[in-house]
């Protein structure tokens, strides 16, 4: 299979694409032909300082795609299925490995594209509010970073579970943005490199 990947820590210059033997298919695993795939922070934080789990190491934590073939012990997904699928590396390549009870099932109705942003930061932001958070209708959350990915998963789902959305982002143009999302109000907070920069500059 065709895979971008990297034998050892650095920047994009690390990347290489090429071909690479296809993932091992467990019995609990689903294979997946990637559609599309999500770029996370972690993967660009990963790339750059954790050490590699494989060499070479193919990065990644999602993607969303085809079922390609599935484990023996696999009994509830099929070939041809709809899916997208996390992992914690090796979704930027052609075909991607990931456990079952990390594979999610793509209604016809969701476009694979924005199926593929879908477990890291909407699972991140539900787990955030209503698993730990214990939010509830009419409440107030205050969402730092609400410009980022988890953040904007964050607002919608507050947003439709009938919480009041606050969030903070670093201009106000990203708050113009968020707005349509379900931001009640917004704060412009810019990040401690522009604090430090009007700092010296009013000095």
């Amino acid at each position: 299979m065709k895979a971008v990947y990297y034998t050892k820590n650095g920047d994009a210059g690390v990347l290489q694409y090429g071909d690479l033997p296809d993932p091992e298919l467990r019995a609990d695993t689903v294979l997946i032909r990637t559609h599309a795939i999500s770029i996370e922070g972690g993967d660009i934080l990963n790339r750059r300082i954790r050490p590699l789990r494989t060499v070479p190491h193919i990065g990644g934590y999602q993607a969303s795609g085809i079922v390609e073939a599935v484990g023996s012990a696999v009994t509830d997904m099929k070939p041809g299925d709809r899916v997208v699928g996390f992992n914690w590396y090796g979704s930027h390549a052609e075909l991607f490995a990931v456990p079952r009870h990390y594979a999610y099932a793509v209604p016809d109705t969701l476009d694979l594209d924005a199926a593929a942003t879908i477990p890291v930061a909407f699972g991140t932001a539900a787990d955030a509010l209503f698993e730990f958070g214990r939010m509830q209708p009419g409440e107030t959350v205050l969402i730092q970073g609400a410009a980022g990915g988890v953040g904007l998963a964050a607002v919608q789902l507050a947003k439709q579970a009938g919480i009041t959305v606050i969030g903070t982002a670093s201009s106000p143009e990203r708050l113009a943005r968020i707005a349509p999302l379900g931001l009640d109000h917004g704060i412009d907070c810019p990040s401690s490199k522009h604090l430090a920069q009007r700092a010296w500059r009013y000095n």
